[in-house]
């Protein structure tokens, strides 16, 4: 497996392992007030939507050149942390 297919498998599975507590947490959420749930369902949407756009990324960079796939870590790196404090910072709002 070449160094480019380790970090892909590595990024996808923290995407994935992301995207079930997401789920998990999203269940939790249903059992808010109305008020909460409202709010909780919004920053899940966008929670989403910042994990559609890291796999969209990941899936760029495991189609990249040999050459060019290297430069594309760090932006996946940072989507991908940015996709983490989101996450995490909805967690700690629970």
């Amino acid at each position: 497996m070449s160094k480019r297919d380790e970090y892909a498998a590595k990024m996808k599975q923290q995407i994935d392992e992301t995207n079930q507590a997401i789920d998990d947490l999203e269940r939790k959420a249903a059992k808010a007030s109305d008020a909460a749930e409202k709010k909780y369902n919004e920053q899940i949407a966008e929670l989403r939507k910042q994990a559609k756009e890291t796999t969209a990324k990941l899936e760029e960079l495991k189609a990249a050149s040999e050459g060019k796939w290297e430069s594309m870590v760090d932006e996946v790196e940072r989507l991908s942390q940015v996709f983490k404090r989101s996450f995490n910072y909805f967690k700690s709002q629970l």
